[in-house]
Parts: structure tokens; sequence; C-alpha cells
């Protein structure tokens, strides 16, 4: 009873966030009003909780919303992208190469976990193949904590500041809306297929599952009205909720320096990042938003998101985040076996 009562009481805090950010016109409102509100709540010892539940029915809402976003077209535009997001690929390789670097020679990580809280993966399996390699988990878990909060933060605040962007937030197409029938029929059974890639261990089950069967269904025509706006608005507060609510405060207090300087690194590969994204857009005149989501060393969710509320194609987006991630995944442990072997080698 209790726990249900921290959850309400969480999701009423995390609403009111949604609503003030909102009024006052932040970027993001829905998403980055409850992470802001329980990041505040969390630093002065007031942590918000946040059932994982939350999460996936957040995650599951937003896969359904940017599956809408599969038409023929986008599909057939991304394409026209391979070429680039193969760059991205070797950029996010290169990129937590060097993050490994800087963690081990100035917080003076072992090579595990300098390796795996740098390789810009999905947070959930990098602790995972962390934790076989013996590596310092909760410092892995705090450092991929800190690169989605600062990529969810200041990415919406650096588009707008740089291309005077107007936040569409919630809006795809002016097309008629699904009935609140039709939303929980299409709730359930995104949830089913979710269920599904989540038994078969599929890489982020509860966000691709439900964007692989709405996509699918968008893109042979049997979906062409729009979700409603308070239904997507609800999914982003439940991601941004969870977000806030997972960062590990407790562990802040005994480890000042790692913090530290892993804000400046992930600061650091995100002004990389963006630098890299602008200069391919000058060398092919390609367009400099798409780039800068799909090279961001950020999560599908949160930047697919951002790519929706900026009216872009989020296929193209998806593409390139979900390339990275599988390519990261799946390279990770031989990257670092080879990197042992080729700067430890002395050592064994």
């Amino acid at each position: 009873m209790k726990t249900i009562s921290s959850n309400i009481k969480g999701l009423a805090l995390a609403l009111l966030g949604a609503v003030l950010a909102n009024y006052v016109h932040i970027p993001l409102p829905w998403l980055l009003g409850p992470l802001l509100t329980a990041l505040l709540l969390g630093s002065v010892g007031h942590p918000l909780n946040c059932d994982p539940r939350w999460r996936r029915v957040g995650q599951i809402i937003i896969g359904m919303a940017l599956g809408l976003y599969f038409s023929p077209a986008l599909v057939q535009a991304v394409s026209a992208y391979w070429g680039f997001i193969l760059i991205g690929m070797a950029w996010s390789l290169l990129l937590g190469a060097m993050l490994a670097g800087l963690q081990y020679r100035i917080n003076a990580l072992d090579w595990a976990t300098a390796w795996f809280s740098s390789a810009i993966g999905s947070a959930s399996e990098m602790v995972n193949i962390a934790e076989r390699h013996q590596a310092q988990v909760d410092k892995v878990v705090a450092a991929h904590s800190l690169r989605i909060v600062i990529l969810v933060v200041l990415v919406p605040v650096f588009m707008q500041l740089y291309f005077q962007v107007e936040w569409s937030g919630l809006h795809i197409q002016d097309t008629e809306r699904f009935g609140f029938l039709q939303v929980f029929l299409l709730f359930c059974l995104a949830f089913f297929v979710g269920k599904v890639f989540q038994f078969f261990n599929l890489l982020n089950a509860w966000i691709l599952g439900p964007l692989a069967i709405i996509g699918l269904l968008s893109f042979y025509g049997m979906l062409q009205m729009r979700l409603p706006e308070w239904f997507i608005a609800f999914g982003q507060v439940c991601i941004g909720w969870s977000l806030g609510s997972k960062f590990p405060f407790s562990f802040l207090k005994n480890n000042k320096k790692f913090i530290v300087m892993t804000l400046a690194f992930n600061l650091l590969a995100l002004g990389l990042s963006i630098s890299f994204a602008l200069l391919l857009v000058n060398l092919s005149h390609t367009e400099k938003q798409l780039l800068i989501l799909g090279l961001s060393p950020g999560g599908i969710a949160e930047m697919s998101l951002m790519a929706k509320a900026l009216g872009l194609a989020v296929p193209i987006v998806v593409a390139f985040q979900l390339c990275r991630l599988i390519f990261v995944i799946l390279t990770t442990h031989f990257f670092y076996q080879r990197s042992l072997q080729l700067f430890f080698k002395s050592e064994k």
C-alpha cells in the first residue's frame, strides 16, 4: 500500500512539473518537466518513487507514436542516409574509446569500468556486460544515467538556441484522432508485441516491439489517424519521471570527483558529436537537425521524441540510433578484448 501511495504521489508531482514546464515554455515540457522535477526533489533528499512499469508504459506509448511515422515515403528516405549511419556507428566506437581513455587516466578507473561506462550503447545492456567483466557496476550505472540526463536536457536547449526551432511537441499530421477504445486496443496490441520481444530477449523490447507493429500497420496504410495529444504527453511524462527517479543521488555523495569529471566528459562528447554532425553537414549539405539527433549519444526514445517534436523524419533518427545501439552491443566485448591486447599487453 505504501508503494502504491508513493507512486501516486510521484506521478502527481511529475504531472505538476510537466504542467509548469509547459506554462513557462520549456522545450519538450512533458518530458523535461517531470525529469527536472524528479532531479530537483532527489537532490534535496526527497526522491520521486517510480515503479519500473511506468517507464514501460511510457516506452510503449512512445513506440506507438513513433511507429505512425513509418510511411513508405519516409522509410524509403532512410536509404539515402546509410552512408551517414555507417559513419555514425564508427563515430560511436571512436567516441566511446576516447571517453574510456579519459575515465581510465583522469578518474583512475580500472579498464573494464572505464570501457563499459563509456560505451555509447544501451545502459541496461552495458551494465549486464560490465557485470560479466567484474567492472564496478555502480559507476557504470551512474555514468550512463548522467549521459542520458545531459542529452535529454541539453540537446533541446541547443536546438532551440542554435536553430530557433519551434517545438511542436505532440503533433504529427493534421488528421483525425483515434478514439479512446481504438487507443486502448492499439495499446493492448503494442503491449502484447512488446511482451513477445521481451520473451525473445530482443533489444529495447518495450519501445521497439510497439514501434515495429504500429510501424508495420502504418506502412501498409492500415493506420492513418493520429494518437490523442494527451496520450503521447502521458507517455513522455512517464519517461521523464522514470529517468529522473533513477538518478543515483546516494552514489553522488561519496563519488564527487567521478561525477564531476564524468559530467565534463559527457559534455565534451556532446560538443564533439554536434561539431562532427555540423562538419558532415558542411561536406554533404544534408539536414542539420537530423544529423545532430542521429549522431548524438542518446537513446532511441529520447532522440526520436525530439525528432518528432521538430517535425523531422523520425524513421531516419530511429535508424541512426538503432544501428548504433546494435553495433555497440554486438562489438563492445570484441573491442574491449582488443584494447586489452593493444594497451595492456605488458601487464599480462
